[in-house]
């Protein structure tokens, strides 16, 4: 019973490398997707283990902050403090 475990896993982990060497067929380019889907407006981010995707807050919040440079005619990246100042 043991040696049929055995074979089994040295079959799964076989398969294993060749479809991550891609012998088996190529798998799909994938598609990166930063837009937060809407809601009745608001964005909804999508829920992940730990909380909100980063990468969509955070291009959620750049195209914010354009938008307020943008309506009040100035750049925060100049109005903000560096590190250790202020």
């Amino acid at each position: 019973m043991t040696f049929v475990f055995a074979v089994i896993a040295v079959l799964v982990i076989g398969a294993g490398v060749l479809v991550a060497q891609g012998r088996l067929g190529q798998m799909p380019e994938s598609e990166s997707d930063l837009t937060p889907d809407t809601r009745d407006g608001d964005p909804a981010f999508d829920l992940v283990v730990r909380g909100y995707r980063m990468d969509e807050v955070d291009d959620r919040i750049a195209a914010m902050q354009a938008e307020i440079d943008r309506l009040s005619g100035t750049d925060s990246a100049h109005d903000r403090p560096r590190d250790g100042e202020g």
